[in-house]
């Protein structure tokens, strides 16, 4: 079980498989973005889809990045991310 931060966000697993696993990945790679969902200190809900959260965060090495998921289940669905500009 996983637990982002203090933000109550709690979940098992993180789901991949080859639909988001190559949208996720086009700018950050697969272990940057599970390190990001891991570290987060801080997310929100997505304005548009309610069923999605977007994490601000930073890689193990110090990038910071956004990355976008969808709730399911247990767990989250990596949809996107990005490096921050700030």
């Amino acid at each position: 079980m996983q637990h982002t931060g203090g933000t109550a966000m709690i979940f098992d697993r993180i789901e991949w498989d080859e639909h988001n696993l190559d949208h996720a990945t086009k700018r950050l790679t697969a272990v940057e973005i599970e390190q990001a969902i891991f570290n987060a200190n801080q997310w929100f809900r997505h304005r548009k889809h309610t069923e999605r959260r977007v994490f601000l965060s930073r890689t193990n090495g110090g990038k910071s990045v956004v990355v976008i998921v969808a709730v399911v289940h247990d767990g989250v669905r990596p949809i996107t991310g990005w490096e921050a500009t700030q």
